[in-house]
């Protein structure tokens, strides 16, 4: 089964106790305003982009200046590398270092949180979930911000 943790905090993520080869996607989401907002995602099996998917880090925009838009792509260029490819208000950095442990996705959270002067959060799906890792709360993860995802795996 799959399962998705929602609104997780960087504290929150501190806690947290899970095998990284479970992680299907997560997200870091900052809120800047009412409607401007960005979110930093990986994808295990590739973001789509036209027909093929692409691996890396990717994020998306929404109403933030253009000038945020850089500064987003050269921090997480900087830090992970991959060749910048834009889609609309969506950014991808194809080939760059992929990561899904909770100490790496709460350090960048921690980063984007200061440097854009905003909260982050943080969504994680994983697959492959037995019942009794659910059940037990085997991720050490707040057992109120899990939602089960309907369908296979």
């Amino acid at each position: 089964m799959r399962l998705r943790y929602w609104r997780i905090d960087a504290p929150e993520l501190a806690e947290a106790n899970y095998p990284v080869e479970k992680v299907n996607h997560w997200e870091i989401k900052c809120m800047q305003g009412e409607y401007q907002h960005f979110g930093i995602f990986w994808y295990r099996y590739g973001t789509p982009y036209d027909k093929e998917p692409v691996h890396g880090l990717c994020f998306y925009y929404n109403e933030i200046p253009q000038e945020t838009v850089q500064t987003i792509i050269d921090l997480l260029q900087s830090k992970f590398g991959g060749k910048v490819l834009h889609r609309k208000t969506r950014v991808f950095l194809q080939g760059s270092k992929e990561f899904s442990d909770p100490k790496s996705i709460r350090i960048l959270a921690d980063e984007i949180s200061l440097k854009f002067n905003a909260p982050a959060e943080i969504t994680i799906e994983f697959e492959k979930i037995t019942k009794d890792e659910q059940d037990q709360n085997a991720f050490n993860l707040p057992s109120n911000k899990a939602l089960l995802i309907p369908g296979s795996d």
